[in-house]
């Protein structure tokens, strides 16, 4: 019989909402960095083998980079990578940097799916419902703060999804169903 194989998702901040520097030479970057590279490495073994990016600048692309990190150590086959876009131009925006980080992860990635074919008001948040709804996990990296991420925190919360938050509490602290633990989670007043 085969194992049951599970799927998480990723969210978090663009750079400019993180307490600190969003670059390898920050202190507290590095930690995060650490912190998900141990979640993601450490979730196939698991049976955590199916990984969705939002493919957003930040800790969504960080996200992504770290599959494909693992995909490079172990073999391609072995976990996959789908990029969910809100819409097609969904990286017009983002500083040269960012894009080509962009370009590089989706041109990586197993698949990708858009979700919306331009965009709408709602395509970020149709976006992240997709993840959460294909997902039996979500990492985030969430410190309180409003906004997209909080939003998908609470809408995991109301799916009964499992949420790993790498923000503060070190990884092996974290126990519970399938090791996975709901931890600083927002109220939904």
């Amino acid at each position: 019989m085969k194992a049951k194989t599970y799927s998480c998702c990723f969210t978090g901040y663009r750079p400019y909402k993180f307490p600190f520097s969003f670059q390898p030479n920050d202190a507290d970057y590095l930690e995060m960095e650490n912190r998900l590279t141990d979640a993601i490495f450490s979730l196939p073994k698991r049976g955590c083998v199916r990984f969705y990016s939002g493919a957003a600048m930040g800790f969504d692309l960080l996200a992504a980079e770290t599959v494909l990190l693992y995909q490079q150590a172990v073999g391609k086959g072995v976990v996959e990578l789908i990029c969910a876009i809100p819409f097609p131009e969904q990286a017009n925006g983002y500083p040269e940097e960012w894009k080509e980080r962009y370009e590089r992860v989706l041109a990586a990635a197993d698949r990708v799916v858009t979700v919306s074919p331009v965009y709408t008001r709602n395509c970020y948040q149709a976006r992240n419902q997709y993840m959460v709804d294909h997902s039996d996990l979500v990492i985030t990296w969430y410190d309180g703060q409003t906004g997209g991420t909080r939003n998908t925190l609470l809408y995991a919360k109301q799916q009964d999804k499992h949420i790993l938050n790498l923000y503060k509490k070190p990884l092996h602290q974290y126990s519970g169903h399938e090791g996975y633990l709901v931890v600083n989670m927002p109220s939904e007043e």
